[in-house]
């Protein structure tokens, strides 16, 4: 599986989870009814620090395919979006919702998913969390009225693989050190 494909299915996992659209920021399209939640990868790829773990199978027919594989981490950002309105209810009560107070829940219940109740879809995209950072106010002015936001960092670890078809040399024959030759005529 790609990090993309990776990623699409833990954001569906998310939407599924918080029963709201969690949709790709900056985007031209439509916006949804409030709330909702936006995200956005700031890394897709932290290495880990290390060279990797390297590994050859056999491919057939003269190649092989040498493997890498390592765990580097990659940072989603996700804000929960929301404005204060007002209006009547199909009961004929009147509403108010104030769009801080639904942004902060939302972003609480987004949060809620990445350190425990998604952690079985978060395994089945792919990955698993390292680090959720606090939700933090992110308001933002929309022409004449402020979007109330709520946001949070959230940092994966996942397994990359790359792999290459390489050709090989049949018959091979190295150059053995003094040394090696007597151990092998022992």
């Amino acid at each position: 599986m790609t990090f993309v494909e990776k990623r699409n299915a833990l954001v569906l996992a998310l939407s599924e989870y918080v029963g709201r659209p969690v949709l790709l920021a900056n985007q031209v399209q439509p916006e949804e009814e409030p709330p909702y939640i936006v995200w956005e990868i700031l890394s897709d790829y932290t290495p880990d620090g290390s060279l990797g773990h390297f590994s050859t199978e056999d491919a057939g027919e003269g190649y092989a395919l040498s493997v890498r594989t390592e765990q580097p981490t990659a940072t989603l950002s996700f804000t929960a979006c929301s404005i204060n309105r007002s209006g009547v209810g199909e009961d004929g009560t009147p509403f108010y919702v104030l769009g801080a107070d639904e942004a902060q829940e939302l972003a609480g219940k987004a949060q809620g998913f990445f350190l425990h109740g998604g952690r079985y879809s978060i395994q089945k995209a792919g990955f698993v969390v390292v680090e959720v950072t606090n939700a933090a106010p992110r308001d933002a002015l929309e022409l004449d009225e402020m979007g109330r936001r709520f946001g949070f960092d959230v940092r994966l670890r996942y397994v990359r693989t790359d792999a290459e078809k390489v050709t090989t040399i049949d018959g091979a024959v190295t150059k053995q050190t003094k040394k090696e030759e007597q151990i092998h005529a022992e």
